[in-house]
């Protein structure tokens, strides 16, 4: 008898295991019995103008002349930002179906939380679709296509590069040149100007023993070359903290302090006193943007230089009197 009952137990263990696996094997069917939409090829070289749109507020850039700006007000882009979102809608990429109903507030996908994006070619329409939140592998990001209602996984964490407005896609470039290409440096500082003078087949860059000697301060004096070669790092490739807006740049009174360097062409750039309640944002204004804008402290400290420190005699910094 229990020889029997065991055979019987045998039995129903195999049919479970077996109901089991075909249950299993059914539902793995169901699971990959679709198609992801193929998305069509698409170059950065192509795109000539994207729009997004977060919560009914839109951001339209444009290519111009290998240049993207900001419409409005017309105002560059900065070049980063927007490699980053050609990359991303160019390398678009569904990995998997993730969802048939329309619960998109799960995925951040509904009308208060998606960012909507177009691109175009010329004014041809070449790639639309929402973007929800980063999903939890952070590896993916929830979308949706246009004129379909499932949501996908793309490949690859890239809402963030879509979430800033019109100031944080601005290029904030207010000073950029080559530092070879400089050859002679003003500084005014307060009521104290001093002007520096390098040979023109010298470079600032070149780490040489005789460094010291490519610059000449006031009356052939020996310059602390370290020292303004750092300075010149700094400024020829500068950026500002932000824009002020409605404001002229004439409308900030006398500098505290002001550089001008000149070389292939002259540019230059003036520090105001800090106003208003932060006494750590310098407003400035340069001669490679239209608009005046705010310096961090920090930026400034390292800019405002006295221009008797940058001078040596007798191989020692000049004292101040």
């Amino acid at each position: 008898m229990e020889t029997v009952k065991l055979k019987k137990e045998f039995i129903i263990l195999g049919l479970i295991i077996v109901a089991l696996s075909v249950y299993l094997f059914q539902r793995s069917g169901d699971r990959t019995r679709y198609t992801l939409p193929e998305v069509a090829a698409l170059t950065a070289s192509e795109i000539t103008k994207i729009e997004i749109t977060r919560a009914g507020q839109s951001v339209v850039l444009t290519r111009k002349d290998e240049q993207w700006v900001i419409e409005p007000p017309g105002v560059a882009a900065a070049p980063k930002s927007v490699q980053e979102m050609l990359e991303a809608l160019t390398g678009l990429t569904l990995t998997a179906l993730v969802a048939e109903s329309k619960s998109y507030s799960l995925y951040e996908l509904d009308d208060e939380n998606k960012i909507h994006v177009k691109a175009w070619q010329d004014g041809r329409l070449r790639r639309e679709l929402d973007i929800g939140k980063t999903a939890p592998s952070f590896r993916h990001t929830f979308v949706r296509l246009a004129g379909d209602d499932r949501v996908y996984h793309a490949r690859d964490n890239f809402r963030f590069r879509f979430t800033g407005g019109p100031e944080e896609l601005r290029d904030k470039t207010v000073l950029s040149f080559k530092r070879p290409d400089i050859t002679a440096v003003r500084i005014t500082s307060g009521n104290t100007e001093a002007t520096f003078t390098r040979d023109k087949g010298a470079d600032p860059g070149a780490p040489a023993p005789e460094e010291a000697n490519l610059w000449k301060g006031p009356a052939g004096a020996a310059v602390n070359a370290a020292r303004l070669n750092a300075l010149l790092a700094a400024l020829s490739d500068l950026t500002c903290e932000k824009f002020i807006p409605d404001r002229g740049k004439e409308s900030f009174g006398r500098p505290v302090f002001s550089i001008t360097l000149t070389g292939g062409k002259e540019h230059s750039l003036s520090i105001f006193a800090p106003s208003g309640t932060d006494a750590g944002e310098h407003p400035a204004v340069s001669s490679a943007s239209d608009s005046p804008f705010v310096l961090a402290q920090d930026q400034a400290k390292t800019i405002m230089q006295d221009p008797g420190e940058l001078i040596e005699t007798g191989g020692k910094k000049e004292e101040k009197r």
